[in-house]
């Protein structure tokens, strides 16, 4: 019999099969990203209670042919059942939950970077549609990737205060160009304050709306110019 093992899941997808089977989206912190097959998923509330996206939980699964897993049994917990009585952050955690399905390697084992996962979607089912959380995600998932600009300083201009960035460098400056967007030093400082709190720290941060949008400007330029659309975006702007 092929090896049954376990791990900590956050469910990002369910894909109906047949008439009761389903393929699940997975993002777990011992197997990284993965999809795995879900026999009479629909048809058995025992074995898989409250199977939904997203959701946190622990999978057990087994090895099948091809690279996919059968999904034994899902237990999943109850941290993000408040998210059914807040649509909007429910398309918050949609958002954070597209971005791993679309930025993080398939396969890939990365606990330091679950972990920030869930306690951001932890953080939103808690707090609500929580801007705060969403750009700490965001600046955590550029640095992930290996991209996220050097927040201690400005790279043209060492000890000034920052006034741009440039996303095509992908570097905060002191002297505007071109191709910059203002970028305060305020927003620098507020970076650096969101990539060292938890979710829950974040909510209660002392950061100007001003400054926060300031702060977006370092993922949604560097969104632009992978020209990637998302459609969980869509979503949102529908719910303003």
């Amino acid at each position: 019999m092929a090896e049954i093992d376990s791990d900590e899941v956050i469910v990002a997808g369910v894909i109906p099969y047949g008439e009761v089977d389903c393929i699940v989206r997975c993002f777990g912190r011992a197997r990284g990203r993965f999809s795995a097959f879900a026999r009479g998923a629909r048809a058995s509330r025992r074995r898989f209670p409250g199977l939904m996206a997203p959701a946190l939980g622990t999978a057990i699964v087994r090895p099948r042919r091809g690279d996919m897993l059968d999904l034994v049994e899902l237990d999943t917990d109850t941290r993000l059942m408040d998210l059914a009585k807040d649509l909007r952050a429910w398309g918050f955690c949609g958002y954070v939950i597209e971005l791993v399905e679309r930025f993080v390697p398939e396969g890939a084992p990365l606990p330091g970077f679950f972990d920030v996962v869930s306690d951001t979607v932890t953080g939103l089912a808690r707090h609500g549609a929580q801007a705060r959380i969403l750009r700490a995600f965001e600046l955590r998932l550029l640095d992930e990737l290996g991209v996220l600009p050097d927040l201690s300083d400005a790279v043209d201009e060492p000890g000034l205060p920052v006034t741009a960035y440039d996303p095509v460098r992908g570097h905060l400056l002191a002297r505007p160009g071109p191709q910059t967007v203002p970028f305060s030093d305020s927003a620098r400082q507020a970076a650096m304050y969101l990539m060292q709190v938890s979710a829950t720290e974040a909510v209660d941060l002392a950061i100007d709306d001003d400054v926060l949008r300031e702060v977006s400007r370092i993922f949604s330029n560097w969104l632009r110019r992978q020209g990637v659309t998302l459609r969980s975006l869509e979503v949102l702007k529908q719910m303003r």
